[in-house]
């Protein structure tokens, strides 16, 4: 072979490894969309609480989200998720009607009316994250700025794509005296507009110690501060086993709160909880988590309150890979809530009961019995039944 040939052989091979190569490296920006559906009924004997807890039952959509998550660049990501679930009651629908001027030189004027609700749109996660550290390394540091979960409870930081016991708190039909109810309301849980930085080691490749500590508004979901102070969170989480993870957290609440009848800018709530987890929710065996939790509630008088929580579920998987039926999951969980540790008549207890069908690793239908009752000899207890098909794509 000339040497002229040589060239254009080695030429060619160069282009085609070259070309290979750059279609095998990732491209910015990049976007995957995916997203849950979760569609639920209820049935309680909730009569006596009808104000509380809303209709004896009622077929919902519990949750309707589109999620989008993308590489900026390789250390920039973003994450946006909204949320369409919701309904609208009869007495929150508005009727407006107005009426037009009667035309020049005479005629008839017209009347227009416009119905509005309560919408179910909503936005839940919308954050960017900044890692500070080579993708490869043992240690890493995020950034992450915008709306995101306070870094408090174990169980509220579980995915609702899967959730064994279909509700984390009371959920509807029920009071919403549960544990996740009584530290949701408080200010410790769920979604807040602020920063947080996340430091995550390796021990293996299985296991991380995670550090994480934020500020936030304090005033939840999608709004502004209103006073000149801040709520900071803190959590750890250290990998014991392979299986075994148990962690804690810490979080400061600011609130303005009317004390002596004067509004108090500068009020603080404090909690913390304790919690361990085995294995992961939909994974073949066991899943079991527990927790507990002490704070503060968001009053003048900041009553001690406290929640014992557990969860537990056996994940059955079917030995054919083609049959409709993925797998079969029994779960209950526990849960003991008290408002007010100093009063003595004030305890809930929570029980549910859930047999799951897993129709595929994606898609589950429930049904479980629940009830829900109290220390207070007085207050009737309510128990019903609860189901949910669930799909996350």
């Amino acid at each position: 072979m000339s040497r002229r040939a040589r060239a254009a052989w080695t030429w060619m091979a160069f282009v085609i490894l070259g070309g290979s190569r750059a279609s095998a490296q990732t491209t910015y920006p990049n976007v995957k969309l995916s997203g849950r559906l979760q569609e639920q009924f209820y049935y309680f004997s909730n009569e006596e609480y009808a104000t509380a807890a809303g209709p004896q039952s009622n077929i919902f959509t519990r949750r309707a989200r589109v999620e989008a998550r993308g590489q900026i660049s390789e250390n920039v990501s973003v994450y946006v998720q909204p949320s369409f679930e919701g309904g609208r009651n009869l007495s929150s629908v508005a009727t407006t009607c107005t009426s037009t001027p009667v035309p020049p030189g005479g005629g008839t004027p017209t009347l227009t009316c416009r119905s509005s609700g309560r919408s179910g749109l909503r936005l839940r996660d919308a954050y960017i994250d900044v890692r500070f550290s080579p993708e490869a390394s043992k240690s890493a540091l995020y950034l992450r700025a915008g709306q995101e979960k306070r870094p408090f409870s174990r169980y509220e930081l579980t995915s609702s794509n899967n959730l064994p016991s279909i509700e984390r708190g009371g959920g509807p039909g029920l009071l919403p005296r549960a544990s996740n109810d009584l530290f949701g309301n408080a200010g410790f849980l769920s979604h807040d507009v602020g920063a947080s930085v996340r430091l995550e080691h390796r021990l293996d490749d299985t296991r991380f110690v995670t550090l994480r500590f934020g500020a936030y508004n304090g005033q939840g979901e999608s709004l502004n501060d209103v006073n000149n102070k801040k709520s900071f969170g803190a959590r750890g989480t250290v990998g014991i086993t392979p299986k075994l993870e148990v962690g804690g957290s810490w979080f400061a609440h600011d609130a303005i709160v009317a004390v002596g009848g004067v509004p108090d800018s500068g009020f603080t709530n404090y909690a913390f909880d304790i919690d361990a987890q085995w294995g992961k929710p939909g994974d073949e065996g066991l899943f079991a988590l527990a927790e507990y939790l002490h704070g503060n509630d968001a009053s003048a008088s900041k009553l001690t309150m406290q929640g014992l929580q557990g969860v537990a579920a056996y994940n059955i998987r079917m030995k054919s890979p083609t049959s409709w039926l993925y797998a079969v999951e029994p779960a209950i969980r526990v849960d003991l809530a008290d408002p007010n540790t100093d009063a003595g008549s004030d305890q809930v207890t929570t029980l549910t009961g859930v047999l799951g069908v897993y129709l595929s690793s994606r898609a589950q239908f429930r049904v479980a019995y629940e009830r829900q009752s109290f220390q207070d000899d007085a207050s009737p207890s309510i128990s019903g039944i609860r189901s949910a098909l669930t799909v996350n794509f």
